[in-house]
Parts: structure tokens; sequence; C-alpha cells
């Protein structure tokens, strides 16, 4: 009877420690800088938002990181979505008017992310290819 409350115990701390550093709901400042590599005068301000995460947000990174890497793109499924250890990585494809493709690797922490996101799409009728870094800070309650 000890052997299985010890064995329950574990189990429970394990799952207590693999969640902690998950995201912590509440509002979080994000910021998004692009580059295109082909056109190095091309360097638009950072994108910054404010954005308010549920508890239910905050238990599936996937859903935070497809509206940030594909903003206004339609049609959008992952192709690929590992998380582990604190590690997004994922493939996402939109098949809508842009034609995103998007690949990168994030780290979440309680309260920060940073990563890294290369996506290409269909700009005026070219491939071009965006370099993107994006982060986030938990700066309050909602």
């Amino acid at each position: 009877m000890k052997a299985r409350l010890l064995f329950a115990l574990t189990v429970v701390l394990a799952t207590a420690t693999s969640f902690a550093d998950d995201l912590s709901p509440g509002l979080w400042e994000i910021t998004m800088e692009s580059r295109v590599g082909a056109d190095t005068a091309w360097a638009p301000a950072p994108f910054n938002l404010k954005q308010c995460l549920t508890a239910n947000d905050a238990r599936d990174p996937s859903k935070l990181i497809g509206s940030i890497s594909t903003p206004g793109a339609t049609g959008c499924s992952y192709t690929e979505r590992n998380y582990s250890g604190g590690t997004f990585r994922f493939a996402l494809d939109c098949s809508g008017t842009f034609g995103i493709k998007s690949r990168g690797s994030v780290m979440f922490g309680a309260t920060q992310f940073s990563g890294e996101i290369t996506a290409t799409g269909n700009v005026a009728g070219q491939t071009t290819e965006f370099q993107n870094k994006v982060s986030g800070t938990r700066v309050g309650d909602c």
C-alpha cells in the first residue's frame, strides 16, 4: 500500500514539475521583428501587441504561435507540432491568399517566451522568405 501511495505521489510531483514552466495566464506583451533576407533595406518597426491569455490559451502554445506567425492568413493547419521540455517546434501551412508556410521553434517559460520563425509567402506574385524573432513577457493580470 505504501509503495502504491509513493508511486502515485511521484507521478503527481513529476506531472506538476513538467508543467511548471508552461505559460501563465494573464496579460502578455508580445513583440515580433521581421526581416527579409533578400532585401536588407526592408526593416519595419517591431510589431507589438498586448494579449490576454486565459488558462486554456496558456495550456496550448500552438494557438498563440499560430496567430502570431501567420497574421491575417487563412486556411492554416499544423503539419508538425511538437511541445517538449518547454520548447514548441512546429510547421504551419496556410493555403489562403498568401500561401504562407511557417517553421519555427519557441522556448516557453511561465512569464516569458522567445523564438525564431521562418516564413515564406506569396508577396506581389513572388515567393518571399521572412525571418522573424518573437518574444513575449507576462506583464500582469487581465
